[in-house]
């Protein structure tokens, strides 16, 4: 970049360039961690004309809080910039600075138990994340840094919510969930809607209920099956998954009847679900233990899975958990000795299983 150029077109015109001012601002941060200087730094901030810099000190996160008025918490909603926490005799709005954050390297998700910080003005703020026994996770946003964001966190089970039609049965979707738990070491319920919708399981519904822990049949509309869920829920962390359209909104109004959420329609055009839950939040079911209601989510991320972790715990391709492939990275792609597709071949596994696994393996490359 041609800065004098730039200069010289600033004296001519007498307007300087943004990009111009750009190229003089001074990263602080960037000259701390490269040892330029000693002192944790201060923050640059300029007007967009590039005039009455001001200085901003980083605070510490701890800053103006009494060590000793500490308290613990549930996080039982999470916001932009704070969360709603639930402590002994009440809930509390806390917030967590971006230097919070950085010190955590977490926001705080639904389920997570947090230490929070009183200030003298009676304001809380979220000093400490309690370590975490699991989480769910989806991708982050495109442009953010962070490649996985905690959905919820501290579930004892996962609840897969899928339909029979309107929208029909995706295998990949409920593929992706059933990897998330088994990679916690969580149970799966599958929970199959619209039951009044359909005359026959479709054939690929059948496959996938044979790898589970267990089925529930339920329709918001009759109430059947609601009691045995239930039943199974009682006492325990519960993760409601599902995309958008399934009648997991719907689900959680019956089994929460406190809960009140809003529901939506598939759109006409695709017959996907319109987006009704915009945010993870944790409601308290009357028989005892905790739903949390996760956001209609198209896609579920698996981005630190290794090809070869992938092959080797697929559900389904191996019962009995024993790797039985000749070659112990194989893909089971085109290798000798493929037990997966030898089983394939000789009818004993689903070629849609096999499918399933090819499209989460090719959409991590």
């Amino acid at each position: 970049m041609d800065y004098e150029n730039e200069d010289f077109q600033e004296k001519e015109t007498g307007k300087a360039t943004r990009r111009a001012h750009r190229a003089r601002r001074v990263d602080a941060m960037q000259m701390w961690r490269n040892g330029t200087i000693d002192e944790k730094p201060i923050k640059e901030r300029w007007s967009r004309e590039f005039k009455n810099p001001r200085l901003k000190r980083l605070k510490n996160p701890l800053e103006n809080f009494n060590a000793e008025k500490t308290v613990e918490g549930l996080v039982v909603e999470v916001h932009r910039r704070t969360c709603e926490v639930r402590l002994d005799s009440q809930t509390v709005t806390a917030i967590y600075r971006a230097t919070t954050v950085g010190e955590l390297g977490e926001f705080p998700a639904v389920g997570d138990y947090v230490v929070l910080g009183e200030s003298s003005a009676g304001e809380f703020c979220v000093v400490r994340v309690k370590k975490r026994k699991s989480a769910l996770t989806r991708p982050g946003p495109k442009d953010s840094h962070r490649r996985e964001l905690t959905l919820a966190a501290n579930v004892d089970q996962v609840v897969i919510v899928v339909s029979l039609a309107e929208p029909p049965f995706n295998y990949g979707f409920a593929d992706r969930f059933l990897l998330a738990a088994r990679l916690n070491e969580l149970p799966c319920i599958l929970v199959l809607t619209k039951t009044d919708l359909v005359k026959e399981l479709p054939a690929e519904v059948k496959d996938f209920m044979e790898i589970v822990d267990k089925v529930v049949f339920v329709s918001s509309i009759t109430g059947e099956g609601v009691d045995k869920l239930s039943e199974l829920l009682a006492g325990k962390v519960s993760v409601f998954s599902g995309q958008s359209g399934v009648g997991k909104t719907s689900l959680i109004n019956r089994l929460v009847p406190t809960a009140s959420l809003k529901t939506g329609t598939v759109r006409f055009k695709d017959g996907k679900g319109r987006h009704t839950t915009t945010s993870s939040s944790l409601l308290d079911l009357p028989s005892g233990g905790i739903v949390i209601d996760t956001p209609g989510i198209r896609a579920l991320g698996l981005l630190n899975l290794e090809p070869e972790t992938l092959s080797g715990i697929f559900p389904g391709f191996f019962p009995d958990g024993r790797f039985t492939c000749k070659y112990s990275n194989c893909l089971h792609l085109e290798e000798p000795g493929c037990a997966v597709r030898s089983a394939v071949e000789n009818g004993t596994l689903s070629k849609a299983r096999l499918d399933s696994y090819l499209r989460i393996l090719n959409a991590k490359d």
